[in-house]
């Protein structure tokens, strides 16, 4: 364990093991709402009132509120070798009561939905289940009109072009096995300091959207359909489930269906629509995370 993580221990900002309510009733452990590059944070970011500032194992944290519910934000860095160290360093220093994973994803829906899917599969190796109470509550809140999402996006790739907007008013599509593949060959990609909002190693600046949002409609997956790849969640499922802990991962379309510049598919589309796709799903998340007591 580092000094610095003793140093926060003695001070109360991390805990380990369980923690009591607080004079209101809530539990004051705080979810884990984890992102894998700097958009995906800062879209998370827009939606958490922040109190503290903590580093773990070298990864800046987030401490503060979704609605009325503690959070711990932070970031893991991309691929699923990151993940796993960030998550393991995260639950094994810190009590939470389980992991949120937002972020972008590849898929066979459409640009810009956002996509939970049931259980989440190492390409070739193990699958985990996402908590089932969990998945059903994201459906009561989806089919509540709870979730709004955005369908018109800047382009990071092309800042000075016009802004452009899916033909469609993106969904929550609930169910199904998402996957993660490890296209880094078991290495760990380095963020670069002072980088940009994909390889940087944090949030470095606000993208605040003014761009309209509106409900979002639930769109069916059969249970077995492959509804979305990515490079984290697989793994952070992995440390969550083997310490008990639940988790649910919100992944938004940032290259697939529905493209009105019909771009050649990843990395074409992932460099025009990732923000759309953080925002989208963080404003998912927290949408979820906000209802957790409820």
């Amino acid at each position: 364990m580092t000094r610095i993580v003793r140093y926060l221990l003695a001070l109360g900002v991390l805990a380990i093991g369980a923690c009591g309510d607080d004079d209101g009733g809530e539990t004051s452990v705080p979810v884990a709402v984890l992102a894998a590059f700097p958009a995906e944070l800062a879209a998370l970011l827009e939606h958490t009132r922040i109190d503290d500032t903590v580093i773990i194992a070298g990864r800046t944290f987030r401490t503060g509120r979704m609605g009325d519910v503690p959070v711990i934000v932070g970031m893991t860095g991309i691929g699923l070798v990151n993940a796993a160290q960030t998550a393991r360093a995260l639950f094994d220093t810190t009590a939470v009561r389980g992991v949120v994973i937002s972020g972008v994803a590849g898929s066979p829906f459409r640009i810009g939905d956002v996509v939970v899917s049931e259980r989440w599969a190492i390409a070739g190796g193990a699958t985990y289940d996402a908590q089932g109470e969990w998945v059903e509550r994201v459906a009561e809140v989806a089919d509540a009109g709870g979730v709004h999402l955005q369908r018109c996006t800047e382009r990071p790739n092309a800042p000075l072009e016009d802004p452009v907007c899916m033909p469609h008013q993106p969904g929550v599509v609930i169910g199904g096995v998402g996957e993660s593949d490890d296209p880094f060959g078991g290495t760990a990609l380095s963020c670069t300091a002072g980088g940009d909002d994909v390889f940087g190693c944090d949030a470095s600046g606000e993208f605040p959207s003014s761009f309209p949002s509106a409900p979002a409609e639930r769109i069916g997956a059969a249970a077995n359909d492959a509804t979305a790849v990515d490079m984290e969640t697989a793994a952070i499922a992995a440390e969550a489930v083997a310490r008990g802990l639940p988790f649910i991962a919100f992944r938004a379309v940032s290259d697939g269906e529905g493209d009105p510049l019909d771009l050649p598919g990843f990395p074409f589309q992932f460099f025009a629509y990732y923000r759309l796709a953080a925002r989208n799903a963080a404003a998912a998340a927290a949408a979820f995370v906000e209802r957790l007591d409820g």
